[in-house]
């Protein structure tokens, strides 16, 4: 059986290692969805720093991950995970979705991410957790998902309301 996850509040130096991380995982649509939304990598940087939370995801004594999540208002919205290629393959992105998700029952409605249209395996992975899609942003190529927060059923899958 694999490891528990413990994750644990990001330090600063680890911040700038998500980044990198996922700057290095995003590329393709990071940098042209920033250009859009008028950012620099700077200003970027910045709200990760600013705005919400950033966590380490470590498997034993080995980094595996980190996510970056903000409350806002009864909506947990996160706003990246990163799995270390290393690890890819192995539930770990799953498994810290269905943490967050045990952690926030009762405390929000739902988590909700945004995926780019050109990352096709991590939407079918957020379909199969259970997210669907509630709007599409065509100026930066985003479907938003989101997970309402409920009891699991019998197959492990968080419910989703109808």
């Amino acid at each position: 059986m694999d490891a528990e996850l413990t994750c644990v509040p990001a330090r600063d130096e680890q911040i700038d290692e998500f980044l990198e991380l996922l700057r290095l995982d995003a590329e393709n649509y990071l940098i042209p969805t920033m250009e859009v939304m008028g950012w620099s990598w700077a200003e970027f940087a910045q709200r990760v720093r600013g705005v919400g939370r950033v966590f380490c995801v470590y498997q034993g004594e080995h980094k595996v991950g980190c996510y970056w999540i903000e409350e806002r208002e009864r909506t947990l919205h996160l706003h990246g995970i990163v799995v270390a290629r290393a690890f890819q393959g192995r539930g770990i992105g799953s498994r810290i979705i269905r943490r967050l998700a045990e952690e926030y029952r009762g405390h929000m409605d739902a988590i909700e991410l945004g995926v780019h249209q050109s990352n096709q395996r991590a939407k079918a992975l957020y379909e199969r957790l259970g997210f669907v899609t509630v709007r599409y942003l065509p100026e930066v190529g985003f479907y938003i998902m989101q997970l309402p927060i409920q009891e699991e059923n019998e197959a492990g899958r968080l419910s989703v309301a109808a």
